[in-house]
């Protein structure tokens, strides 16, 4: 299985726009105000440059994936207690995509529909599709689906200059602060992109230097996007009824109105959204089903993605009655120290340790 550098780009893109559709930017707004987009230039910064520590892990280990390179710097036992931290995340991020996927569709058009019936169906596809195709036939559908995806996500925040008011994003910082829009970048960055799906689709990569070009434009690409529809989001709404709405993005297409003809663009945007979130949910359960593969020595991965979409559903359907479980997005050990270790600390360890060890191999060979 090998993916292009360009099917490499859609992949991240997507990935990266449906969860910054998703959380971020109700995050960020609710914290930070009318200083919500600044919250989130920072913490797209900082996840640009955590994409790039991880890269230069992946260049390390071009011929390994995260299973095999961690093993090997860290040693069998700690290896795998960390590799394990990796797939309790993408499981999470599954169970959180899905879970909100569901209650969107629920919100918008199929109000009569159960959940579980909704959970069921995206589910076996997105299992179907990694079973019988693994990352090329999501690559593939990422390809075709990338394009008009992000091209949609673009044009819409342009489509309702009559409802922008430039003052509602006045004063900048003075009501809010750095505390504020610190504290919004705390609680948002983590859930903008996510560099770790990188430490597993590098191996896959035809050519690595055009994949890490691809994977750098794709999180940029996202990055920009999400500034721009905080932007947009508090012109058009302000910044206290921003920071109330469930779904900021989707929001945005009901106040579409051009010459009272051209409305009710979210007919377009759903249908999108949801091949999006598609995209995103096959990669987490290949990467999810292959790295098991490997770190349990059970070669047949594909009955590991029928197994952990089964775990997903039971999971999901769980937590929607234990509050613990649904409402972790602003748990301080998260936000505060588990992504940020995921995402930051352990990649630069390893990429220092991935460095001594090339420093030490030139010496003796000297």
């Amino acid at each position: 299985m090998k993916v292009s550098g360009y099917q490499m780009f859609w992949l991240i893109s997507i990935s990266s726009l449906i969860v910054f559709s998703f959380l971020p930017m109700h995050l960020a707004v609710e914290q930070a105000r009318q200083d919500g987009w600044i919250s989130i230039l920072l913490g797209g910064m900082i996840m640009l440059a955590a994409t790039w520590i991880t890269l230069r892990v992946c260049m390390q280990n071009k011929d390994k994936t995260l299973v095999g390179f961690v093993r090997d710097l860290l040693g069998t036992v700690l290896g795998k207690i960390i590799v394990s931290f990796y797939f309790l995340l993408w499981f999470t991020q599954m169970a959180t995509i899905v879970r909100g996927m569901a209650e969107f569709q629920n919100l918008v058009m199929l109000h009569n529909t159960p959940m579980v019936l909704i959970l069921v169906c995206m589910l076996f596809l997105v299992a179907y599709a990694v079973h019988k195709g693994g990352i090329t036939a999501v690559s593939r559908c990422a390809e075709m689906i990338g394009p008009l995806f992000v091209l949609l996500l673009y044009v819409q925040l342009f489509l309702n200059p009559q409802d922008m008011d430039v003052k509602r994003v006045l004063p900048i910082y003075a009501d809010s602060g750095w505390p504020a829009i610190l504290t919004g970048t705390l609680h948002s960055f983590n859930y903008m992109v996510d560099p770790s799906i990188v430490l597993m689709l590098f191996f896959f990569a035809e050519n690595k230097r055009a994949a890490s070009r691809a994977i750098m434009w794709g999180t940029a690409i996202s990055m920009l996007w999400g500034v721009l529809a905080t932007l947009v989001l508090v012109f058009v709404t302000g910044p206290h009824i921003a920071a109330e709405l469930v779904v900021p993005v989707y929001s945005l297409t009901k106040f579409v109105s051009i010459l009272n003809f051209v409305q009710n663009i979210d007919a377009f945007y759903i249908p999108f959204w949801l091949l999006g979130a598609f995209i995103k949910l096959s990669v987490c359960l290949f990467i999810l089903s292959y790295g098991l593969s490997e770190w349990t020595g059970f070669q047949n991965w594909r009955l590991i993605a029928w197994l952990a979409a089964v775990a997903c559903l039971a999971f999901v359907l769980f937590s929607a009655h234990r509050i613990e479980l649904s409402n972790t997005l602003k748990n301080a050990y998260l936000i505060g120290l588990a992504y940020p270790s995921l995402y930051i600390a352990l990649p630069l360890i390893l990429w220092m340790l991935g460095s001594l060890r090339r420093r030490r191999k030139t010496a003796n060979a000297a």
